[in-house]
């Protein structure tokens, strides 16, 4: 009887713990491609029996292979996907609001589009400044004049 009890509590306890340092192949090309199509990490965690996101983040700081170079270039490819999903909510046709006679555009959709936009360009140029950042020019010559220069579209007079 106590065979059995022991037997059965060894078994419960394998499953706990930390998982392998080593990650598994099969999850390791699930996030890449997962990343790759502009979903988030915690997402890809948050699906049943998947590894914890602290857990992926702790396989790419000891990762001596090329998990990490291929989750950087995963989360570049990533952020074109988020940026071409901004063009094609831009392009989505405006819902319509109004009786029959007397249809327009519904400024609350329309005002909801536009921020689902600009949360993401926002997003966008923080975690890629050079790619999706403001550009703003700043010039320095040898004797140390610096020169700023801010185009805002407005003529000057």
């Amino acid at each position: 009887m106590k065979e059995e009890q022991i037997t059965q509590i060894v078994s419960k306890q394998s499953k706990l713990g930390r998982p392998p340092t080593k990650p598994n192949q099969i999850i390791v090309e699930e996030i890449i491609n997962w990343i790759a199509h502009g979903n988030t990490l915690r997402s890809y965690c948050r699906q049943k029996n998947k590894p914890n996101w602290r857990t992926i983040y702790n396989w790419l700081e000891k990762d001596d292979g090329d998990f990490i170079t291929r989750f950087a270039h995963a989360r570049d490819m990533g952020a074109d996907a988020i940026a071409e999903e901004c063009l094609e909510i831009i392009d989505e046709p405006a819902a319509l609001c109004g009786s029959e006679g007397n249809t327009r555009l519904d400024p609350a959709y329309v005002q909801q589009q536009k921020n689902r936009v600009e949360a993401r360009l926002k997003l966008l140029a923080k975690w890629n400044p050079k790619k999706y950042g403001d550009k703003v020019g700043v010039n320095a010559d040898i004797q140390g004049d610096i020169k700023l220069v801010i185009n805002t579209g407005v003529p000057q007079s």
